[in-house]
């Protein structure tokens, strides 16, 4: 059985960006959707940001064409509803934007984890969908 999985734009920046130390595990999470172990899920603003922060480290055209490819073969994407950003602003996140992010993995009903570095940015989500980094996933997953 796959999971699926929400990815957040540091996971496919790490790889768009072939990020350092981070590069790896995040990696490896589109290799176990390759292998179809996972399904990978994430939102449009996710995407928009990720072109937008890739574009400013590196060569638009370049970013727009790995993220073309990469939502083309790898990413569903899934997008909040009025009533998940209606819930966003009450939900006790210090970042709105995480609130959406989360509520919207949360509320879609297909989603087992939520993969983030950050973690702690999620420390108000509770325990309705699990938060992991990509290492933590992938131990878990090895299981």
């Amino acid at each position: 059985m796959a999971y699926n999985i929400f990815i957040d734009s540091d996971i496919i920046l790490d790889v768009l960006l072939k990020r350092g130390d981070f590069y790896k595990d995040s990696y490896a999470i589109f290799v176990l959707c390759e292998q179809e172990e996972v399904i990978l899920y994430t939102s449009s603003s996710i995407i928009l940001n990720v072109q937008y922060i890739g574009g400013r480290i590196s060569s638009k055209k370049n970013v727009a064409k790995t993220i073309y490819y990469l939502v083309e073969n790898f990413i569903e994407v899934i997008n909040p509803t009025r009533q998940t950003i209606l819930k966003a602003y009450d939900s006790g996140f210090s970042d709105y934007e995480d609130a959406v992010q989360y509520l919207t993995a949360k509320d879609s009903g297909l989603i087992d984890y939520f993969i983030s570095r950050n973690v702690k940015d999620y420390n108000k989500a509770g325990n309705a969908l699990q938060v992991l980094t990509p290492n933590q996933f992938l131990k878990q997953a090895a299981k």
